[in-house]
């Protein structure tokens, strides 16, 4: 149960990053790779144990209905950095991940001209080689094709259909994106896309990739509360 700061009854704490880390560093470990492990995994640990913290503040707070939902759309926006943050860790370490061998040098801007009765211009960008590739940017969007393509997180085709459905949801992050009249969180964040991005992130950390035993399990318990099956 949550205590306030005025009270001295104890209280209750999410899972310790020690715990969390000690589980994580199975997977996201040094010399993989990767360039800054150590960093990933404290970046997980911390959204994990804050979204372990508001699924305690859905049971022990008695929230307005526009809370309860603002509540749960920062659990599935949370849920969706860890996500992708695991499956970003999981191409590079793959060698799945889109790497280029250029680099942008300079931009020059061309000059306006007209075509077809409209206002145009060329711009001319110029591109170092280097050498040595480097990592591309890659959108979410295009780390699930990746994922799905090389069967990263398994071969069902239901994960990665609920993946891009999650990614599009996520997006909803920038409050002015706005397609039509009713498009507002309390019509977009409900009970199935919590229900969903639990179901992905549950089974990616409890999955072969991580061989969890029974005490690790159990770190993750309170996912399958907002699992609908």
């Amino acid at each position: 149960m949550l205590t306030k700061t005025n009270e001295v009854e104890s209280t209750w704490y999410p899972s310790s990053v020690p715990k969390i880390d000690g589980y994580l560093v199975k997977v996201i470990r040094p010399k993989q790779g990767y360039e800054h492990d150590y960093a990933l995994r404290r970046n997980i640990i911390y959204n994990l144990q804050y979204m372990e913290f508001q699924d305690r503040v859905l049971q022990d707070i008695k929230l307005s209905s526009v809370l309860c939902t603002q509540t749960r759309k920062s659990m599935i926006l949370t849920g969706c950095s860890i996500i992708e943050s695991i499956l970003h860790y999981l191409l590079i370490t793959s060698g799945f991940h889109t790497e280029t061998e250029w680099k942008k040098k300079v931009e020059f801007k061309g000059n306006q001209k007209n075509l077809d009765g409209k206002k145009v211009r060329v711009d001319t960008v110029m591109y170092e080689k280097l050498e040595n590739k480097i990592l591309k940017h890659m959108t979410f969007d295009a780390m699930i094709k990746s994922a799905k393509s090389n069967s990263i997180f398994g071969s069902s085709k239901v994960m990665y259909t609920t993946l891009e459905s999650l990614r599009e949801i996520r997006n909803k992050v920038h409050l002015q994106v706005i397609n039509n009249p009713t498009d507002t969180d309390w019509n977009t964040f409900n009970p199935e896309d919590l229900s969903n991005m639990f179901k992905v992130l549950f089974s990616i950390l409890v999955s072969s990739l991580f061989e969890p035993n029974k005490d690790e399990l159990a770190i993750f318990e309170y996912m399958r509360r907002h699992i609908i099956t």
